[in-house]
């Protein structure tokens, strides 16, 4: 019996810090049965889910808590063997001599028992007293873990604090591009740059890099700034963030890869002014603006590599930008120069006006006007914005407006007038753009007709994997305002055209996704002899088709194939008729590297041919252009 409790009491103390050391296969531990045991005694009890946990730490509460549960089972034990003697015991007598009888002999060792468990108990009545002095400190401890847990908290705000009121972010992008020629031929690049006829394999080696790096941060809580610097020799490469649609007269030129250089790409400050009764918030430095892509819009300066910091859109202007905001309307104000440098080997975010065939010799110096925009419904489901651009830009003395080989007009200021429609009725969305562009020279207007571009256009998702757009566009001959609405081919901005225009997406699996584009135009029939412009006769049909496979989780490919045709039978650019065709198939793979880090590789087959036309054959030759082009970009944010 000695040897029974003396087991129980043993595990019971000891049990708990064997546990805590064990693997966490509850069924298969050696100590389960105890356990078990234990836990039929009420001694011990698992959690509040029924696992044992042996391998969790004992805690000094768990402790004192076993040790009493030990304790209350033993003392009752006690208790009902002392009951048990009293009933073998006549109460009336004196106890007998020992005796060598069985009974005797139970009750001598009943009495042992009895006076071992009481040993026992007065151990357990020290552990106890040694449990309770641990729960005071315990308590202790619980004070000085909150203190810290304070200490941490208040740590955490300053820092969330001081997160708030200053970060930065990187980004670091390297790029190779390459080129070569088919037959020693040449051809114009998607980038409107010709290609090196050497008959190299690779030629026009560029290797490119960039850090760039942003700062925000809060001055206090009505102000703050952002700014972001960039080290790079891409500017230098390009020469100018910003890319001059007019084909036929801004001289295109093979690239060169420049020094490495040190530009502010933007810098400014932003507040809150009370201004005519109004808030207004207030941007002052060098800052993006962008508005519709028949307004204000940067081209994207490069096809073949990927930088991302240039593809917002955005020009880059010095100056100060006003905004103020009602329950359905918005109202910005700006004022900003655009004539300076970037840096000491690149040019300007500079600011062109000009169409693929038309353009004023010089870009925009200084411009100032406005942009609103109102919501003429708003609902869950439909809504309708309307938006109204507004400025006016001097582009220096002395300038001319020149389209095609026709005469050139004087030219100092361009006004742009913008209106704009978008909204989406029942899962219809659409769209309407209508804008003007008008030269002035001191008061008076040089072009004041064929200046004006429409688009219309509406989208639907029929399904989950079956979706379109098709739309309207006619661009007059003399419209140059500074946007973005379009490429064919190596030109942008395209004009003097009228027709319609379709895109049909088709999601084939989740793994295969395709769309098809199509442009059908003829010319606008504006521009009458002696001058020269395209006319009713003359066709342009432009055929894009896409599809972009998930080869991996890492890996996807991409393949675009783009054709274009003209049919030329006016006279634009007489004596020369005929057929114009242009070719480019493009294959694109991305890498997944990870969060933040990607790698792109891409190559193009370039093959276009002026078949008549030389001022349409798409390279330097009137014939035969063939030539490959191919760039690879890795790029890693933190």
């Amino acid at each position: 019996m000695r040897r029974g409790w003396a087991i129980v009491i043993g595990v019971a103390l000891s049990l708990p810090f064997a546990l805590a050391q064990m693997d966490d296969e509850a069924r298969q531990h050696w100590a389960y049965e105890a356990f078990e045991q234990l836990q039929r005694l009420g001694i011990l009890e698992g959690y509040p889910d029924g696992s044992l946990r042996p391998n969790r730490s004992l805690t000094r509460a768990e402790f004192a808590q076993a040790v009493a549960r030990a304790y209350r089972i033993i003392d009752e034990r006690l208790r009902n063997l002392q009951r048990r003697l009293d009933t073998l015991r006549p109460p009336s007598e004196q106890p007998p001599m020992p005796t060598d009888d069985p009974l005797t002999r139970r009750i001598n060792q009943l009495r042992a028992d009895v006076q071992e468990l009481q040993k026992l108990g007065e151990a357990v009545q020290a552990l106890q007293r040694l449990a309770q002095s641990l729960q005071t400190d315990l308590d202790q401890m619980g004070i000085q873990l909150g203190t810290l847990k304070e200490e941490l908290q208040t740590l955490q705000q300053r820092f969330d604090k001081l997160t708030a009121r200053f970060s930065w972010h990187g980004e670091l992008t390297f790029g190779g591009y390459s080129t070569h020629s088919f037959d020693k031929r040449s051809a114009f690049t998607l980038n409107g740059n010709p290609i090196d006829a050497s008959g190299r394999f690779l030629q026009s080696n560029a290797v490119v890099h960039e850090l760039a790096l942003t700062v925000q941060g809060k001055a206090n809580e009505n102000v703050s700034g952002r700014a972001t610097f960039v080290i790079s020799n891409y500017l230098s490469y390009l020469g100018s963030p910003t890319r001059n649609a007019d084909a036929f007269h801004a001289a295109p030129a093979v690239f060169r890869q420049g020094n490495t250089d040190i530009a502010v790409w933007e810098a400014y400050i932003q507040t809150a002014l009370p201004l005519f009764g109004r808030r207004f918030d207030v941007t002052i430095g060098r800052l993006p603006l962008r508005f519709t892509p028949y307004t204000l819009q940067r081209i994207d300066p490069d096809y073949y590599l990927d930088f991302p910091t240039y593809q917002d859109g955005a020009f880059r202007v010095d100056g100060g930008l006003f905004s103020t905001y009602g329950n359905r309307y918005r109202l910005h104000l700006f004022l900003a120069s655009v004539h300076q440098r970037r840096s000491a080997n690149a040019s300007a975010s500079q600011l062109f006006f000009a169409n693929h065939n038309a353009s004023v010799s010089a870009p925009a110096d200084q411009i100032i006007g406005l942009r609103t925009e109102y919501e003429l419904m708003r609902g869950e489901d439909n809504f309708v914005t309307a938006g109204l651009t507004m400025f006016a830009a001097g582009i220096g003395r002395g300038r001319l407006f020149r389209h095609l080989n026709n005469p050139t007009r004087p030219a100092d200021r361009v006004d742009v007038v913008g209106i704009d429609v978008r909204g989406t009725w029942s899962n219809i969305r659409f769209g309407l753009d209508y804008a003007q562009s008008i030269v002035y020279r001191d008061e008076a207007r040089t072009v004041s007709r064929n200046n004006v571009a429409t688009d219309i256009y509406a989208e639907y998702d029929f399904s989950e994997r079956l979706g379109g757009q098709i739309g309207y566009r006619e661009v007059q001959p003399f419209f140059i305002a500074p946007g973005n609405w379009g490429r064919i081919g190596y030109l942008y901005n395209p004009s003097d055209i009228k027709g319609t225009y379709l895109t049909v997406r088709y999601k084939v699996t989740d793994r295969l996704q395709a769309s098809l584009t199509g442009d059908f135009y003829t010319g606008s029939s504006k521009i009458r002899l002696p001058q020269r412009g395209y006319q009713g006769n003359d066709k342009l049909t432009r055929y894009l088709l896409e599809a972009s496979y998930q080869l991996h989780p890492r890996w996807r490919l991409h393949v675009a194939y783009e054709n274009v045709a003209w049919r030329i039978r006016s006279f634009v650019f007489t004596p020369n008729r005929g057929n114009p065709e242009w070719n480019y198939l493009t294959l694109q793979l991305s890498y997944d590297l990870g969060e933040n880090a990607s790698l792109g590789i891409l190559y193009q087959i370039i093959d276009a041919n002026g078949k008549g036309v030389p001022e349409l054959s798409g390279g330097p030759s009137a014939t035969g252009n063939r030539a490959g082009v191919a760039a690879t970009t890795l790029r890693v944010q933190f």
